[in-house]
Formats: structure tokens, C-alpha cells, sequence
């Protein structure tokens, strides 16, 4: 380990008779000689990992109580390989990737960065300017592998030796303010950075896995929270549809959708078309993923009790107009937001179900009155991530003439003589022949008819057929409209939607 800089003492320790391991440090001087931030010190010596005494306010150590702690218990941030430069270097050499600026790796200079660090800055910046969503850092037998989640998709950043990911999760650690020494339980962290211009959240996730910790880096972009719905991808009739029961004063609205689906913008696109002085809007998730001017945002803690239930019952007392709640993950959850929907208030939510119809049928199996949901929920958005056809390779397409008949058959489109597109694939791209992504919709709006099945626990099938009935157009139909117009691929919209559908 290089050796840290380290604050002089007031008087030689051979002139007062102290020698070199007796000599007392201040705690600038003890972290800078076990290279690490003073938040982390403190927290070692909460726990008692560190030695040390108190002068006045201040905390003194022993030198030689710091080298007994390096040598039995060295974190492992400490013992960050010498080699990770060169090991960085060749990774990206190998993928004809400009070399990193290492001028900022200090080493003995206060506040200079580590290696680890340089490295970390350098992924960040590459993942916002690629457009991923996430970056996956995973470790197996003989290798460390970093990815990034572009459109849904992942794809290979970096292949550096095992050894460099403890170093590097050890850095991510400290960046996200976790507990660097806990390597056998999952932790959860939060990094803030302001790049390029912009205000980006990195939500991290650290897991202990047979070969070492991996970990998963969420990229949070505030400015997307600032969209309208109109930059998701809804078509004017849908949008128009939607906006009319979210100016409903009170009733429950639910947007479904498996993890990925897109759910949290669209909750949040909400909360920015709804947000004025005016009213009074309340949060309720797990974790807070965008921090937004002018609302009470609560992050759920269950280890203190403070579960969606117990902070819905609160703030139903605390006079609020909108309440967006995370997730109905259970039947306490959901009966606090029927409840809440029922007095007055207008309540946003989420679930998993795959489809508008299902959502009924998941509420009633759960547990909930079937008279209440009928009374409380307003509207359901089913919603889609499909990729977009790459402008750039954009290509004239026909799909097979039976795919087509069987389409028209379960939507009723015309869509034989319809122009379909796909992407050839290009440098723009990088090959995948899309780029970007939109939203496929399904809206159901509870009328009368709908109501009388939710109460005689009518199935998801009778539900469908009732909403269709009644206008809903589904994700299907929704799809294909944007096949036909060239935002998006015929066989992108059948992979999203299920492979019962595949060509």
C-alpha cells in the first residue's frame, strides 16, 4: 500500500522521547494514512473496530492501534490492487475505447482520487452518454464484468480480471455511503453527481455472490420525471382519456406492469401534469427514486415499522389531496388505499399484473371487497416497453401473411396492405437495428357494466371482453398502430407482449 501523507507532529518524536508507533494522530491524519473518507472512520469507531481516545472534542490514535488494524482486519478498500490502471487500460484498448485520464489519481495528496474512483467517474459518464438505465458490475470464476442496460438490452462495457471488482465495490461502497466492511448481506446505497450539466441519482445495490460481491447501479435522470405524458408515447385519445380521470378529485387510478415496465416514469409524468400549490401531494415509496420540488416524499422503512399501511393511515390525517404509493403488495396495502380513495382523496399506485383486466381479479383475489373496488377504482394503464426502429437503418418490411391474418383476426385491424418497418442494423445503433424506447397502452375506464362484473367476481377474460366492449383499446392494438406508423417493429411488439404471440 502506498504510503498516505500524514500530518507532521508539533515536535520530532525522537526529540521527546515517543517513538514512531507511539506517535498520536489526529483523525485527518489517521484516515489520510488508512485512505478513507471520515464518515467511514466514524462509523468504525461505532463499532468498535477502531482504537482511539478523546482529547477534549477531538479523537486521538495511537499509530501503532491503526497498523494493528491494517494488518488483522484491512478493509478492503485498502487493498486496492496496483495493477487496476494497467488492467483498465487493456480493457479498454482491447474495445478500441479512449484511454482514461489518471491525472486525477493523486494517491498521497489530500483529497486526491483513487484509481477505483477515476474508474467509476469514467463508467458513470460512458453509461449517461449510451443511455443506459443500469449498469451491472458481475464477478464469476476469472473475470469482472461491467454491462450497461441500453434500451432493455444489456450489453458488454468492460471485462477486467476477478481481483478488480473488491476494489471497485469497495469504491461504490464509499460513494454511496454503505457499510464498506459488511460483505456477507445485500446493501442498499444512493449516489448523487451532477454530470455533464445534468442531475443524475445512482441508486446502488451491492450482493454477496460464491465469488465475490456484485453489484447494480440504477441510473435515476431527474429531468425525465419532468416529461409530459406526451413524450411517453400515448396517442391523443388515450392521453386525453387519461388526464380526464386524474382531474377526478377522489378515486383510485393503478398503473400495471411488470418490473421494467415503466410504471415509475409514468407515475411520476403524472405527478408533474398534476402538481400545483394548490394541492397537497404526499409520496409513499420504497425507495424514493425522484425527488420532486413541492411534495412530502416518505421512504418506507419496515425494520422500524414504517410500512405502505402504517404511513398511508398516517397521512390520510395530514389532509392531502394526491397520495402516490409505491406498490399494493399485499392486502393491507391495498385496503389503506381503497380506503384513502373512498374519503376523498385521489390515490396513485402500482401493481404487477400483466393487463388492465387482470387488476380486478388481482385485487379481489387478494383479499379486497369486491363492492369496494368498484366503488373505489376510477381507471387502470397497462403500459409496455417496446423498442424503437432505429431511424437511422430504418428498412421496409412484410411480415408473413399468416401472422397478419391471425392479427386481424384477434384485433380486427386491416393490416394486409399496412407498411411495416424494421431496423438493418447499423454503427448508430450499434447493430440492433433500434434505438430508444416507447410505451405500448392499454386504458381501462370502469363504466357501469364493468362495475356489475367486479361485483359478481366476474373472471379476467369476461373483464376483457367488457372493457373492449366499452372502447379500451389494448396494448395489441396500440402496438401495431405504432408498427404501422415505423416507430416500432412487428416483431419487437410480439416479443414484448408474450411468445404465445411470436411469429
Amino acid at each position: 500500500m502506498a504510503k498516505a501523507k500524514q500530518a507532521k507532529p508539533k515536535a520530532d518524536a525522537a526529540q521527546v522521547g515517543v517513538s514512531a508507533e507511539d506517535e498520536v494522530l489526529d483523525l485527518t491524519a489517521a484516515a489520510a494514512f488508512l485512505k478513507v473518507s471520515k464518515p467511514t472512520f466514524y462509523r468504525w469507531l461505532a463499532q468498535e473496530r477502531i482504537k482511539g481516545f478523546k482529547a477534549g472534542t477531538q479523537w486521538r490514535f495511537y499509530r501503532k492501534d491503526l497498523q494493528k488494524f491494517l494488518e488483522t482486519e484491512e478493509p478492503v478498500e485498502l487493498r486496492e490492487p496496483a495493477g487496476i490502471r494497467q488492467a483498465v487500460d487493456k480493457a479498454r484498448k482491447e474495445r478500441n475505447l479512449p484511454a482514461i485520464d489518471w491525472s486525477q489519481v493523486t494517491g498521497e495528496e489530500e483529497g486526491g482520487e483513487s484509481a477505483a474512483a477515476v474508474t467509476w467517474n469514467t463508467i458513470f459518464k460512458e453509461a449517461i452518454k449510451g443511455r443506459a438505465s443500469d449498469i451491472h458490475l458481475d464477478v464469476n470464476v476469472d473475470q469482472t464484468l461491467i454491462r450497461y442496460r441500453v434500451d432493455g438490452a444489456l450489453n458488454e462495457a468492460l471485462t477486467l480480471p476477478r481481483e478488480a471488482a473488491r476494489p471497485l465495490v469497495a469504491r461504490l461502497k464509499l460513494m454511496a455511503d454503505t457499510d464498506i466492511s459488511e460483505r456477507r448481506v445485500p446493501q442498499d446505497g444512493r449516489i448523487q453527481l451532477r454530470i455533464d450539466g445534468g442531475d443524475y441519482d445512482f441508486r446502488t445495490i451491492t450482493v454477496p455472490t460464491t465469488w465475490g460481491e456484485a453489484a447494480v447501479i440504477r441510473i435515476l435522470d431527474q429531468s425525465s420525471v419532468l416529461a409530459g405524458l406526451e413524450k411517453l408515447g400515448f396517442y391523443p385519445e388515450i392521453q386525453q382519456a387519461f388526464e380526464r380521470k386524474l382531474r377526478e378529485p377522489q378515486g383510485m387510478v393503478i398503473v400495471t406492469g411488470p418490473a421494467g415496465s415503466g410504471r415509475t416514469t409514468t407515475l411520476y409524468a403524472v405527478l408533474n401534469v398534476l402538481n400545483t400549490p394548490a394541492k397537497k401531494f404526499v409520496t409513499i415509496e420504497d425507495p424514493v427514486e425522484y425527488r420532486i420540488r413541492g411534495m412530502t416524499q416518505v421512504h418506507v422503512n419496515r425494520k422500524m415499522g414504517l410500512t405502505y399501511p402504517v404511513a398511508m393511515r398516517y397521512f390520510q390525517r395530514a389532509d392531502p389531496d394526491i397520495i402516490l404509493v409505491g406498490d399494493i403488495e399485499d392486502l393491507a396495502t391495498a385496503e389503506v388505499c381503497v380506503q384513502a380513495a373512498m374519503t376523498g382523496h385521489l390515490v396513485l399506485t402500482a401493481m404487477l399484473p400483466s393487463d388492465a383486466p387482470s387488476v380486478i381479479a388481482r385485487l379481489t383475489d387478494m383479499g379486497v371487497e369486491p363492492f369496494l373496488i368498484s366503488s373505489a377504482l376510477t381507471t387502470v394503464l397497462a403500459e409496455r416497453l417496446a423498442r424503437r426502429v432505429c431511424e437511422h437503418c430504418k428498412t421496409e418490411h412484410r411480415p408473413s401473411p399468416a401472422l397478419l391474418e391471425r392479427l386481424h383476426a384477434e384485433t380486427g385491424m386491416g393490416l394486409s396492405s399496412a407498411v411495416f418497418y424494421t431496423g438493418k442494423g447499423c454503427a448508430e445503433c450499434r447493430g440492433y437495428g433500434y434505438r430508444g424506447r416507447t410505451a405500448l397502452f392499454e386504458l381501462l375506464e370502469m363504466s357501469g357494466r364493468l362495475r356489475e362484473l367486479t361485483i359478481r367476481r366476474a373472471g379476467t377474460a369476461e373483464l376483457r371482453q367488457a372493457a373492449i366492449e366499452s372502447g379500451m383499446i389494448t396494448m395489441l392494438q396500440d402496438g401495431l398502430r405504432k408498427c404501422m406508423e415505423g416507430i416500432t417493429s412487428i416483431e419487437e411488439v410480439m416479443r414484448v407482449l408474450g411468445t404465445d404471440r411470436a411469429p
